[in-house]
């Protein structure tokens, strides 16, 4: 904790905080031509071997704690 609080201004949480980035520079934009229409995409399925390779995948980061679960309150 020490070395956090002692180094506190190179964690930032916005793009804001990160001192000597240009937002103009970092911000995506997405250009659309005037007569784009907006449309979702359905979603994709997986065959068998290629979801049982995202799932260890998933498994191993999830066990590495470099992700972690959201889990959806509807």
């Amino acid at each position: 904790m020490s070395i956090l609080r002692k180094h506190s201004e190179a964690i930032g949480w916005k793009m804001n905080n990160i001192k000597g980035i240009s937002l103009a520079i970092v911000q995506p934009r997405i250009y659309l031509n005037d007569e784009a229409i907006p449309r979702r995409d359905p979603q994709c399925r997986l065959n068998l071997i290629m979801q049982e390779a995202v799932k260890t995948k998933i498994l191993k980061l999830l066990d590495k704690r470099i992700i972690y679960p959201i889990f959806d309150r509807k």
